[in-house]
C-alpha cells in the first residue's frame, strides 16, 4: 500500500514515514494541503490502494476539507486524520467528514499498527462491497440500455470510462436517445453510484440541489433551452468546492448550440473533455428488432412479433429515436392478441408519420417538490410558460386557463420580465 501523508509539523511527518516503512508501506509525505491535493489529482498513487492520512492542524488550508474531497472523490481511498491529543472535538469532526480512523500526535508505533490493521480490514470490506455493486451496475447497464449494434456498444464502454473519470460530463445525442437512463447509469457505475440520484433544473436553487445531492450525481436535461445566467450559475457551481457530480445533456450539436449561442463556451470547454455521444437509432444497425422485442416483452410477454413486422420496424428512419419506437411497439401491442403483423406496424407507423410532420417545442418542465412554497410554485410556473409562449402573455393566460389581467398582476407581483 502507498501512503500519502499530509503534516506540517517536520520531525511528525518524519516519525510517520519511518513508522510506516518499517511496516512495508511506501510513503510520500507533503507539508502542506495544497500539495497534497496536487499529489492526489495527479494521479501518482493507485486510489484502491492508497492510505491518505491528514494532519488537522494544517494552516494552508482545511484538513478537513481535502478529507471529505478525496473520499467523496473516491470511496474506495482509505483515510486517516492526524490529530493532537488535545483535540477531541477534532478527532469527531474528522471521522464525520469521512476519515476511517484518527492517529493521536505525538505518534505511538504499536497504535499506528493496530489502526492500519483496523482500517485496512473495513476498507477491505467497502471495497468488496463496492465491487458487488459495480457488478449489478454494470448488469443494470446492459439492461436499461440494450442493443448488440457496434456503435452503441462504443457508446457504452464511453459511458463506463466516463463514469470512473472524475467531473462533470456531458450527454450528446437527438432527442429520444434516453440519454436520462444513460446519465443514471452513469451514476451507478461511477464510485459515488452509492449516492443520491437526482434531477435539477433551471428555476431550481442550484445551491440547495448541490448540497442535497452531496457526494452524488446531479442531472440537467436540455442545457441549451436554459438561459445563459442559469448556465453561468451551472459553470461556477462545476468549478466551485461543492461534493455533487454534474451530468448534463443536450439534444442537439454542441457546435450548433454554440453558434446560435444558446449554450455558454466557457460551459461547453469545462464539458468537452468528458463528453459521451449516445447514436441515433437509425445509425444502430440491428437493434431495432432487438429493442422492439424487448419493449413488447414488457408490455405484452404473451405477444410475438413476426419477422415481416421486424423488417418493417426496421425499415423506418426513426426521427424520434429509441423513445419513438417505444411508443409504436406500445400502440400496435393494443390492436393485437397474439401476433404482432407487418400490416398493423405499418399502420401506426403511417400515424406517426403523419404526426412528426411538424415538430412542436419542447415544453419546458417544472418539478416541485414537498416543502416548496405555493408562491414560489406559482411564480417558477407563470415565468415558465411565459418563456415557453416567448412572452406573449396572452398565449401564457390562455395556456394557465386564467385571465389576461391575472397574468399582468402576477408578472408585477413576481417580478418577471420577459
Amino acid at each position: 500500500m502507498k501512503v500519502l501523508c499530509v503534516d506540517p509539523n517536520a520531525e511528525s511527518r518524519d516519525a510517520l514515514r519511518r513508522s510506516l516503512s518499517s511496516l512495508g508501506y511506501s510513503v510520500r509525505g507533503f507539508a502542506t494541503v495544497a500539495e497534497g491535493e496536487r499529489a492526489l489529482e495527479t494521479g501518482d498513487f493507485e486510489p484502491s490502494s492508497l492510505l491518505l492520512i491528514v494532519a488537522l492542524d494544517a494552516t494552508d488550508g482545511d484538513p478537513g476539507e481535502l478529507l471529505s474531497r478525496a473520499r467523496a472523490r473516491d470511496p474506495r481511498l482509505l483515510t486517516l486524520a492526524l490529530v493532537d491529543r488535545s483535540d477531541l472535538e477534532g478527532a469527531v469532526d474528522a471521522m464525520a467528514r469521512g476519515a476511517h480512523d484518527f492517529l493521536w500526535r505525538p505518534l505511538s508505533e504499536a497504535r499506528l499498527a493496530q489502526v492500519i490493521a483496523s482500517a485496512a480490514v473495513r476498507h477491505d470490506r467497502e471495497a468488496e462491497a463496492e465491487a458487488i455493486r459495480l457488478r449489478l451496475a454494470r448488469a443494470e447497464l446492459r439492461d436499461a440500455l440494450p442493443g448488440r449494434s457496434p456503435r452503441w456498444i462504443s457508446a457504452l464502454a464511453s459511458l463506463e470510462r466516463a463514469a470512473e473519470a472524475p467531473g462533470s460530463v456531458l450527454l450528446t445525442g437527438e432527442p429520444g436517445t434516453e440519454k436520462d437512463d444513460a446519465a443514471l447509469a452513469l451514476h451507478r457505475l461511477s464510485p459515488r453510484g452509492a449516492g443520491r440520484f437526482a434531477f435539477t433544473s433551471e428555476g431550481e436553487s442550484l445551491d440547495l440541489a448541490t448540497l442535497q445531492t452531496e457526494n452524488g450525481t446531479l442531472f440537467l436535461e436540455n442545457v441549451e433551452a436554459t438561459s445563459a445566467g442559469f448556465q453561468e450559475q451551472l459553470l461556477a457551481h462545476m468549478r466551485g468546492p461543492w461534493r455533487a457530480r454534474f451530468v448534463v445533456s443536450i439534444d442537439e450539436d454542441p457546435r450548433d448550440a454554440l453558434e446560435a449561442r444558446r449554450l455558454l463556451p466557457a460551459l461547453e470547454q469545462s464539458l468537452a473533455g468528458n463528453t459521451v455521444h449516445l447514436p441515433p437509432l437509425r445509425e444502430r444497425a440491428g437493434d431495432v428488432p432487438l429493442l422492439a422485442r424487448r419493449f413488447l416483452e414488457d408490455l405484452n410477454p404473451a405477444l410475438t412479433l413476426t419477422p415481416e413486422a421486424a423488417d418493417a420496424l426496421a425499415a423506418h428512419e426513426w426521427p424520434g429515436n429509441t423513445h419513438e419506437l417505444r411508443e409504436v411497439v406500445r400502440r400496435a401491442a393494443r390492436l393485437c392478441e397474439s401476433t404482432i403483423g407487418p400490416t398493423v406496424v405499418r399502420s401506426v407507423l403511417g400515424r406517426q408519420f403523419a404526426r412528426s410532420r411538424v415538430r412542436r417545442p419542447k415544453a419546458p418542465v417544472v418539478r416541485i417538490a414537498v416543502g416548496d412554497s405555493l408562491a414560489d410554485v406559482e411564480r417558477r410556473l407563470i415565468s415558465k410558460t411565459l418563456e415557453f409562449a416567448r412572452g406573449n402573455k396572452k398565449k401564457t393566460a390562455e395556456l394557465l386557463k386564467l385571465s389576461l389581467k391575472t397574468i399582468y398582476n402576477k408578472i408585477k407581483e413576481y417580478g418577471l420580465e420577459h
